[in-house]
């Protein structure tokens, strides 16, 4: 009888060793094919829906009041991509940078004023750089935008209300055309030069073509950066 129990005993042992054995495999194997599964996917999404802006035929531009009138500036140099996305993904859903010293304006002293000391200051602060935190739609083609502006060094809460020109319901298309605003103000950014006679209030207008790119490239780009 002991010969007899002690055998029984250990073929159960075996047989839970075994058991324990293939179902850690298992679960191994399940948790290795779900993350590869979640990875793929998100892969797919962020290639589906990642943009990159097209500078030669998109238009970055602000508007500010004066005593002579409303005063019109354009960048010529920016760059950044954005995304489209509607299922809440994880990274910024846009960062826009802008070169302060592309400005352009009608008038050659106004803009040498505005890319002075006094104003921009394009010499100790060359770049200005919006970062999307939250893209929020109301409607199939309108969303908020909502993220961070730095400009002279400040960072401040902004919030853009976003159009989507070419919108294709069925899929996101190769290109896209969004256009984009907001209203700032720039003594919330330390440039408090003549006011209150020059606006407070700086209205940006943004009309951006985008060409969707591959998550990865974008990826080692910025890792290189």
């Amino acid at each position: 009888v002991n010969m007899f129990s002690k055998l029984t005993v250990l073929i159960l042992t075996v047989l839970m060793i075994n058991c324990t054995a293939v179902l850690a495999d298992s679960q191994g194997s399940l948790f290795v094919d779900t993350h590869e599964c979640k990875v793929k996917n998100m892969s797919m999404m962020l290639q589906e829906s990642l943009y990159e802006i097209q500078q030669h035929t998109s238009k970055v531009k602000f508007r500010v009041d004066s005593p002579v009138g409303d005063i019109w500036v354009s960048f010529d140099d920016f760059y950044g991509r954005f995304s489209m996305d509607r299922n809440g993904m994880l990274y910024d859903p846009a960062i826009v940078d802008i070169q302060a010293d592309s400005l352009e304006t009608d008038a050659s002293f106004i803009g040498m004023l505005l890319k002075s000391e006094s104003f921009l200051n394009v010499e100790k602060f060359p770049s200005m750089r919006f970062v999307g935190s939250n893209l929020e739609w109301y409607s199939d083609t309108r969303a908020i935008l909502k993220g961070y502006m730095t400009l002279h060094d400040v960072t401040q809460p902004v919030a853009f209300y976003v159009e989507l020109i070419n919108a294709d319901e069925s899929c996101l298309p190769e290109r896209v055309t969004v256009k984009a605003t907001t209203t700032i103000k720039r003594s919330e950014f330390g440039i408090h030069t003549l006011l209150p006679i020059v606006g407070d209030d700086v209205n940006l207008f943004l009309s951006i073509d985008g060409v969707k790119i591959d998550q990865a490239a974008s990826m080692v780009s910025e890792l290189r950066n």
